[in-house]
């Protein structure tokens, strides 16, 4: 079940992490090997004894899912055969006597890049994913441009209307958005569903200034909430021009912020 519930969330881009008991002794619910997965909401499958362990985990569970980290816990008895404490804690946590030791290791969602619009800068950042081995995705409404043939190395090619995002396209906490489409209506009707999706860590839109002030005053007056998560204009200014350079630019400002980076030289003054 626990094994099954993993399958499902990874799917689904929901961050969640592996509990399992490594160390077992006397008297415990559960032995060496039992498992337990805890979602980043704590929900869980599996089970390693219940009780105030139990509990415990699912709390030290989400701090490794949220810091991405793997923690190791020991858990021993208070003496009196039913109160148990982590042994670096005095918290009681109510379970039958003995000791055990439970190794927690969060799995992580693996970023990816959603494209909405195929046409030439789309293509080409589909490109720099396949380098840079980042998972993409690609949503157009037209079938010239979004298809496996023009994409071969999307994780995932969707020809839909941009009006049903929700129904269509799978977007969580590692998803990066990028708006592309042929028209403003369109790029305008996508950036107010994905900013609805409070979940997405960015969403990125080309065009010019005044493209981009006259689409974010129409979603706002509609009492759109634009928040720090739009970057727009995309990318960094590295001189683009052509579609390789404009794709580059965006490439560069999703990993800046994908990898906590910093907007600065590596070189040294060698002078």
């Amino acid at each position: 079940m626990w094994l099954q519930k993993i399958s499902e969330w990874h799917a689904a881009g929901v961050p969640c992490a592996l509990v399992t008991i490594i160390e077992s002794s006397g008297s415990t619910p559960r032995k060496i090997g039992s498992h337990m997965v805890v979602s980043n909401t704590g929900e869980i499958a599996g089970s390693v004894g219940g009780g105030g362990v139990e509990f415990s985990c699912i709390d030290i569970a989400k701090e490794a899912i949220k810091k991405e980290i793997c923690i190791t816990k020991r858990f021993v008895s208070k003496g009196d055969g039913d109160e148990w404490r982590a042994d670096d804690a005095d918290t009681s946590l109510g379970v039958c006597g003995g000791s055990l030791t439970v190794f927690i290791e969060p799995i992580v969602v693996e970023p990816e890049i959603a494209i909405f619009g195929g046409g030439h800068i789309g293509l080409h950042i589909g490109k720099l994913c396949e380098v840079l081995s980042i998972p993409y995705k690609v949503y157009d409404d037209r079938t010239e441009f979004a298809n496996t043939t023009r994409f071969p190395g999307a994780k995932e090619v969707v020809c839909a209307s941009f009006k049903d995002i929700e129904q269509n396209i799978a977007l969580h906490g590692r998803s990066y958005c990028v708006i592309l489409t042929y028209g403003h209506e369109h790029d305008e009707e996508v950036l107010e569903l994905l900013l609805k999706n409070k979940d997405i860590p960015y969403i990125g839109m080309i065009g010019s200034i005044g493209k981009c002030t006259t689409l974010i005053q129409n979603l706002k007056s509609r009492g759109t909430v634009i928040d720090d998560r739009l970057y727009s204009p995309i990318g960094l200014k590295i001189g683009k021009n052509l579609p390789p350079e404009i794709a580059l630019s965006i490439i560069a400002e999703i990993v800046l912020i994908m990898r906590n980076g910093k907007l600065e030289h590596a070189r040294r003054d060698w002078s």
